[in-house]
């Protein structure tokens, strides 16, 4: 199964609106590909839901976060890598991906975008990513079609 990380913006987007961030992370749930985190993102997770804007009570982050350890693999970072020097904490993300073996980082930062790829691991939109699970569920269903005529 394709292990992706979700960076904590794209998180952040799943709780607080319904759109297409929501759309993926209810598929990870859905084990259509494996949720692959770190206690970095979830801490950075609770921090920025904290933030007086987002308006979400203590109660509700916590009910996120075990949600989220519940349903992803937790990985542990032992990496210490400096690919993104414009933004050291985006770091932690690729040192998750790295670290947990993922294939994908889906991210709305410039920063990681800009990269595309780093060592094997390719970094994209949650549009990408959407676009990326249609093709694999069309290819699926054809092959299930294929072995039944």
């Amino acid at each position: 199964m394709l292990r992706v990380v979700l960076d904590t913006n794209v998180l952040v987007s799943a709780v607080i609106s319904d759109g297409k961030p929501r759309e993926l992370l209810r598929r990870g749930i859905s084990k259509q590909f494996s949720i692959v985190t770190s206690e970095l993102i979830l801490k950075e997770l609770g921090l920025v839901l904290r933030r007086p804007k987002f308006k979400t009570s203590q109660d509700e982050i916590s009910r996120i976060i075990i949600a989220l350890m519940q349903t992803a693999e937790i990985v542990n970072v032992a990496s210490k890598l400096k690919v993104v020097e414009d933004d050291p904490k985006d770091n932690m993300v690729i040192e998750t991906a790295y670290d947990g073996r993922a294939g994908m980082i889906v991210t709305g930062d410039s920063h990681l975008l800009a990269l595309r790829d780093f060592k094997g691991i390719k970094i994209i939109t949650v549009e990408q990513m959407l676009t990326c699970l249609g093709k694999k569920r069309l290819k699926n269903a054809t092959k299930k079609e294929n072995k039944s005529s």
